[in-house]
């Protein structure tokens, strides 16, 4: 997921940036990241992202990719939001995926096109890929390969943070909920949900 972005109340969150703090996020990220070794960088259109995933390559000397179908729920069209109307928005988002409750496509239909982008990456045949996404979409799709549930994943990843799953098993390897401090979770001990 994205490093923490500026959060501009007049600008939609698709065009929010990183800020200072989020750089520095990034930077710790990248630290994280360091024992996967990645090869390639993927990123969603979105500036926090694509900031996020530059900051990536830079650290490991590899490139980005901006791929289409990366970016989260399509929600432009709603306001800024306070953080539990927003958190109930979209829990009732996960609960109801066939049906448009928030912003302009249901979850079923977040799911399927993000999903075809990470196969995209897949099938592109990088063994080693970090793509830099945004929590609500990586929440849908890491629920449609295991048995996490999307809301409770989603509660828990911070700005930035990752899942890594192992291919082509799709089991997660680890979970981390921060890169500030110990939030890493060995999946094997660790239930969410």
């Amino acid at each position: 997921k994205h490093s923490m972005p500026e959060m501009e109340q007049d600008k939609p969150a698709s065009a929010w940036r990183l800020g200072e703090v989020g750089r520095g996020r990034a930077e710790e990220l990248a630290v994280t990241l360091r024992e996967f070794s990645p090869d390639m960088i993927w990123s969603s259109r979105e500036p926090k992202a694509v900031e996020t995933a530059e900051m990536l390559a830079g650290s490991f000397g590899v490139a980005v990719k901006v791929m289409d179908g990366l970016e989260e729920h399509h929600r432009g069209n709603v306001p800024f939001l306070p953080k539990e109307e927003f958190e109930g928005a979209v829990e009732r988002f996960f609960c109801n995926p066939g049906r448009l409750v928030l912003g302009t496509e249901t979850a079923d239909q977040a799911l399927e096109r993000v999903a075809g982008s990470i196969d995209a990456v897949v099938e592109a045949g990088h063994t080693d890929s970090v793509v830099v996404t945004h929590g609500t979409v990586i929440s849908l799709y890491v629920a449609s390969v295991t048995d996490i549930q999307p809301v409770c994943l989603w509660r828990r990843l911070g700005l930035p943070s990752y899942v890594s799953i192992m291919l082509p098993s799709m089991a997660i390897h680890s979970i981390a909920e921060s890169v500030l401090g110990s939030d890493r979770l060995p999946t094997k001990s660790t239930r969410i949900c």
